[in-house]
């Protein structure tokens, strides 16, 4: 447990380390795996075999998304144990249990007071991922380790009509948000593609092209 503990307080706010300890050292079955950072995800659950589990979070994430992150993919895992491999992975019984984890750790002695509100309303009807709820998902970015680029936003932070580019240099004008992501048109040949509501983006004045 020991080792445990010299390991979490790396990554998650010192004061949530013992109860999640505990929890893991609850479920001997259950091991978590810290991973280098992922594009296509910040966590996940799997179960390994018959007798073992496995869940892996990001080693990249600042310590509040690192332990919202942890708590779902044990979310996860709860819910297999107590319903079942047939139920949605995010369903009802998913977003009572993480709902309910979550809970117990929104704690000022935890995060920060700028979050608990924020937390505690998405606890209510947590979805897939911190990245569903712009709100949250832009405070949480706030304790990122600071970038060194400068005049980045997310781009649901621009206006209709915005023009901007990706890290990657391709220039577009934003048009209408669906859902999640935000239909655009990519200058250079006019067709139009989604980005997803919390792409980090360069706003560009039009009179610079």
């Amino acid at each position: 447990m020991e080792e445990a503990r010299t390991v979490l307080i790396k990554y998650i706010p010192e004061n949530a380390v013992e109860d999640v300890v505990e929890i893991l050292f609850t479920y001997k079955e259950l091991r978590l795996k810290i991973t280098k950072a992922r594009s296509t995800k910040l966590g996940d659950y799997k179960k390994l075999n018959r007798y073992q589990h496995q869940i892996s979070v990001n080693n990249n994430l600042n310590p509040y998304q690192f332990l919202i992150t942890l708590l779902h993919e044990i979310a996860h895992f709860l819910t297999y144990k107590h319903f079942g491999p047939k139920i949605k992975p995010h369903g009802p019984e998913w977003k009572q249990t993480f709902g309910t984890l979550l809970q117990a750790f929104i704690r000022p002695d935890i995060f920060p007071e700028d979050l608990i509100e924020d937390l505690s309303l998405y606890a209510q009807n947590p979805k897939a991922s911190t990245a569903g709820d712009g709100a949250l998902y832009l405070k949480l970015s706030k304790y990122d380790e600071k970038k060194t680029d400068k005049g980045f936003k997310y781009i649901f932070e621009l206006e209709k009509g915005q023009i901007f580019s990706l890290p990657n240099g391709i220039v577009y004008l934003l048009q209408e948000k669906r859902r999640t992501r935000y239909k655009c048109m990519r200058l250079s040949n006019k067709k139009t593609y989604l980005i997803h509501q919390n792409a980090e983006v360069y706003p560009i004045n039009p009179q610079d092209l």
